[in-house]
């Protein structure tokens, strides 16, 4: 069995590379190559025309900066917008 790889080249030295223990759904949409994949390190990733754009085991720490600094620097918030955040982690931390 084949090994899948999934790797970002940032630079002429410089790659990032995930193991992919299984593509769990891919499609092309109208806008983007989009897939959702298993990854042997990091969990279920969301990948974009082939970058890496979430894993389960750290967007807790984008949301969270995302939402908590925010929130926090305000001192009553009552009403939010979210401009993006399709993937709904900064509507999870808010509410």
């Amino acid at each position: 069995m084949q090994e899948i790889w999934i790797h970002e080249t940032h630079t002429d030295g410089y790659q990032v590379r995930w193991r992919i223990n299984e593509v769990l759904h891919s499609e092309t949409t109208p806008f983007q190559k989009l897939a959702v994949v298993e990854t042997v390190e990091w969990g279920k990733a969301l990948v974009l025309d082939g970058n890496l754009q979430m894993a389960e085991r750290d967007e807790f720490i984008y949301h969270e900066m995302i939402a908590h600094v925010v929130m926090n620097g305000h001192p009553d918030p009552q009403n939010v917008l979210i401009v993006g955040g399709g993937d709904g982690g900064t509507l999870r931390e808010i509410v």
